[in-house]
């Protein structure tokens, strides 16, 4: 345990298993009266020397314990020091529970001991879903600070880059903007190094949702041609550019039967059909874990490739609208024996 001005911080280390967590909730436990003494209003469970093993369901399991723990004991209990990796998994997670995450303790600071900064203490605040950019700026509102929500992502990273607050404050995963010579180049043709980079993606795919939903999924087939907006299921689709020594659009495309499969198998609970916003978050996590794996091992090869954050949709013709009517690689999937799709375009 560590207290960092008025805050109460716990250390999660190792890996997460069943004894580790009931150790970490006797440590939160046992530090709760040194909470209500510095005045806390929550106690804030440290990851930077968590052992992330790929593991969703351990993370899981870990959230419903500590959200269970932290309405008991009439605490808030939050989490801070994840790597991006271990955002995207969370912030998927901890839907419908009281925990919430930052990025750091001084961020949390913002939110639980402002009385710790200086009046004029100037904050950015951006995510590139409205309602949480609101939500976050509504919440810091009621300090004394200098505050700046940011329009879109341009302007946030604008105002990192140029130090032009005090803090920046986002519940989201950012990458860097493509560049602009990236869009000028509107080639038909795929590359002859992306597309012998395209087993990168079809094969991350399906570990990624073997690892995080525990139902079998493999590569069926792929071609080539254009986007396919004739499928008869209703759909979600989330689009991600990326550019750098491979540059294009992934979009994966997931009927909305097997979106539900996926995330109740992830969540442990119930998705309705018509809670498209869960929906919709859960296939741009699925998005961005995939596309955070494939980058991965595209690094190991000395590849060096950015993806943008992923934008859904519920229509195909929307999808198609945002990608273009340009040729590229089709690939049929499966996850449980229904199919769902993923497109790779210039």
């Amino acid at each position: 345990m560590d207290n960092n001005k008025n805050l109460v911080i716990v250390n999660l280390i190792g890996e997460i298993h069943e004894e580790n967590i009931r150790i970490l909730k006797r440590s939160i436990i046992s530090n709760q009266d040194k909470a209500k003494q510095h005045q806390s209003k929550g106690v804030f469970i440290s990851l930077k020397d968590f052992k992330y093993d790929k593991n969703p369901k351990n993370i899981t399991l870990m959230v419903k314990s500590i959200n269970i723990l932290s309405e008991k004991l009439e605490i808030g209990i939050n989490f801070i020091d994840y790597s991006v990796d271990l955002f995207t998994v969370l912030k998927l997670i901890i839907k419908n529970t009281n925990i919430k995450l930052y990025k750091n303790i001084d961020v949390a600071r913002l939110f639980y001991d402002p009385k710790s900064f200086k009046e004029d203490f100037s904050v950015l605040v951006y995510d590139d879903d409205e309602a949480c950019s609101k939500e976050l700026f509504d919440e810091l509102s009621v300090y004394a600070y200098k505050l700046t929500r940011a329009k879109d992502i341009k302007q946030f990273v604008s105002g990192i880059n140029n130090k032009l607050y005090d803090m920046a404050v986002t519940r989201t995963t950012l990458n860097k903007e493509k560049k602009e010579s990236s869009r000028k180049n509107n080639s038909l043709a795929i590359s002859k190094k992306l597309i012998s980079n395209l087993p990168t993606f079809m094969n991350k795919a399906a570990e990624t949702l073997v690892s995080f939903t525990g139902l079998e999924a493999q590569k069926i087939s792929h071609c080539i041609q254009q986007f396919d907006v004739h499928l008869r299921t209703k759909n979600i689709c989330a689009v991600m550019p990326f550019s750098g020594d491979l540059e294009g659009s992934f979009t994966l495309i997931f009927p909305k039967k097997i979106a539900i499969v996926a995330l109740e198998a992830l969540l442990g609970e119930t998705v309705k059909e018509d809670d498209i916003a869960t929906l919709t978050d859960g296939v741009g996590e699925f998005s961005n874990i995939i596309t955070g794996n494939a980058k991965t091992e595209l690094d190991s090869k000395n590849i060096k490739v950015v993806f943008e954050l992923p934008k859904t949709f519920e229509s195909l013709e929307e999808t198609q609208s945002v990608i273009g009517k340009n040729n590229g690689v089709w690939m049929n999937m499966q996850l449980s024996g229904q199919a769902f799709y993923m497109f790779v375009t210039k």
